[in-house]
């Protein structure tokens, strides 16, 4: 047979009564689809990430001690049953079908698992089986401890420029927390803190009480209990200035001494903080003069002076750290002599009377000498050409009460314009004549 005839008699064959092949197909497809409804077969389910029920705690709590789950044993990662099709459509594909129950009354002897009972929400019976990838819940049995910690507050952020944080204050300032000894032994300290940027006015907030080890690492363990998870607290922000500190000093040191004048402090400005109101009327911190009192001294004043002390009510520094204390000196010195002489020559003579063309010097000598008297630092300062020199007959007259003079030789004070600190030790007269 050749092969046109074979293609002839196949293609003759698959096309002849083509209607009634058709049927035959659809019909047999029909009768699967009865007899797999009629059988119900079993066939398997997975379920993912199954929640562990735990009762029956109290058989742990009731005895002092806390309970934790490990490995995270109380999510089941997967369950797989077996059931007939039926059942596992009515059981669906959430994980809600299956339920999972650890009775803490099945702990191990070594406290340390509890088995796990699986079922499903309905159709239980007709279930062939249950299988998980683990068995049991793994825990961890301590004793349960209780401590107490003190509360401290604290600020974070940058505060905005020209102002400071001021005090920080919570309405409570203890926690008593509750847990596993070994949490409880791993605790140091408990704080609470407010975020302060871009503030510039007081803050009140309520902030979340946060545990912290000794390395500053936070405990965030779902067993802890705290009597008190969140903490008011109210955080002062000031305006700040910087204003400088007047020192001034009283009394008179002994005889034969003399402040210079000059007073020193190793604190000349401070800056301040307090509500912007006040601190905008202030405008430097006095020292009263008679916290430095210089009376019957002979040496210079040395003086540690709390400044704190005269700031004004609601001010405070705006620096923590600063101590507040300057240290103050008023230099005190011992008086001094200095010799002088002047040529007579460089005296000038006024008020001279009526009736007398001129005068004439009538000293053995042609010059005239004193002493000068005062600190070393001004008789250093004088120079002889700027005192002046002078004689003057208008003052001898009204000094001596005359009203009119005759030739002849008259002894007259110097004068001269010394600085306010300085004088001379004795009164200086000078001869002059009268000439008609």
């Amino acid at each position: 047979m050749n092969t046109e005839t074979i293609k002839e008699r196949l293609k003759k064959l698959l096309t002849q009564n083509i209607g009634l092949k058709i049927v035959s197909i659809i019909a047999a497809t029909l009768l699967w689809f009865i007899m797999v409804s009629i059988t119900d077969p079993v066939i398997p389910e997975t379920y993912k990430n199954v929640p562990v029920r735990i009762i029956n705690s109290d058989v742990v709590t009731s005895e002092g001690k806390t309970m934790e789950v490990v490995n995270n044993t109380d999510n089941i990662t997967t369950v797989t049953i077996k059931a007939p099709r039926s059942v596992i459509q009515e059981l669906g594909s959430s994980s809600d079908a299956i339920v999972a129950v650890a009775d803490l009354r099945n702990l191990s002897l070594d406290e340390k698992r509890v088995p796990i009972d699986l079922s499903v929400s309905k159709y239980t019976d007709k279930v062939e089986s249950i299988k998980a990838s683990h068995e049991s819940l793994e825990v961890s049995i301590e004793t349960r401890r209780t401590t107490q910690l003190p509360i401290k507050a604290t600020t974070s952020g940058e505060i905005e420029p020209g102002y400071v944080v001021g005090n920080v204050t919570q309405a409570q300032n203890q926690v008593r927390v509750s847990g596993p000894q070994s949490v409880i032994y791993s605790i140091y300290s408990a704080a609470v803190d407010v975020q302060v940027t871009g503030f510039k006015e007081k803050i009140s907030t309520l902030s979340d009480v946060v545990l912290y080890d000794i390395d500053g690492n936070v405990i965030d363990d779902k067993n802890l209990e705290l009597n008190v998870d969140s903490v008011r607290v109210d955080v002062e922000i000031l305006a700040t200035k910087k204003v400088p500190v007047a020192f001034s000093y009283s009394g008179t040191p002994a005889e034969g001494y003399s402040t210079t004048g000059v007073l020193e402090s190793d604190i000349e400005e401070v800056t301040i903080a307090g509500n912007a109101n006040t601190i905008d009327r202030i405008s430097s911190i006095s020292v009263p003069a008679s916290q430095l009192n210089v009376t019957g001294l002979t040496s210079s004043l040395h003086a540690l002076i709390d400044i704190g002390d005269y700031l004004p009510s609601g001010i405070r520094f705006a620096d923590p750290a600063f101590s507040g204390f300057a240290n103050v000196t008023v230099f005190i010195e011992e008086y001094k002599e200095q010799s002088v002489s002047v040529y007579l020559r460089n005296i000038e003579v006024t008020g001279i009377p009526d009736g007398f063309s001129s005068t004439e010097w009538a000293e053995s000598k042609d010059y005239v000498e004193f002493v000068l008297v005062g600190l070393a630092q001004d008789l250093e300062q004088i120079q002889l050409s700027q005192l002046n020199f002078t004689v003057d007959f208008n003052d001898y007259a009204l000094m001596n009460d005359i009203s009119g003079f005759k030739a002849g030789i008259y002894e007259l004070p110097l004068l001269l314009d010394l600085p306010d600190d300085v004088w001379m030790k004795e009164p200086v007269e000078v001869k002059v004549r009268l000439v008609k």
